[in-house]
């Protein structure tokens, strides 16, 4: 199983949200431009058709995933928040090894500005 942990930045909840560039690996391949879709779910059961995935360009250099569409409908449905949490797993499906894609979002409790516990599923 890969996956990839996150804080949320204020762009990452109201636009798109930047995927680490070392992940691109154990997503499709991206053949450039359109927006791939994948079907994710979350960690309740409920499943998030086209979660657009699209590789930024500024130059040559600089390749940079980003989840789109219904990423934002996922982060409005989950009322997340800068700082929130994101997991995103990829797992090979047991029936018949296809990828898999999971994600849940987590909220910190803070008590006197120190991170008591990161919340189970929003």
């Amino acid at each position: 199983m890969r996956s990839f942990q996150k804080h949320l930045t204020k762009v990452d909840v109201k636009k798109q949200m930047a995927i680490p560039s070392g992940f691109r690996e154990h997503l499709p391949r991206y053949e450039g431009g359109r927006t791939m879709s994948l079907l994710v779910r979350d960690v309740s059961g409920n499943h998030w058709e086209n979660f657009g995935y699209y590789i930024r360009r500024k130059g040559k250099d600089y390749p940079k995933p980003v989840f789109q569409r219904n990423w934002r409908k996922y982060a409005r449905a989950k009322s997340l928040k800068p700082g929130d949490k994101i997991i995103f797993r990829v797992e090979e499906n047991a029936t018949n090894g296809a990828p898999r894609y999971t994600i849940a979002a987590q909220r910190k409790i803070m008590i006197l500005g120190t991170i008591v516990v990161w919340t189970g599923e929003i």
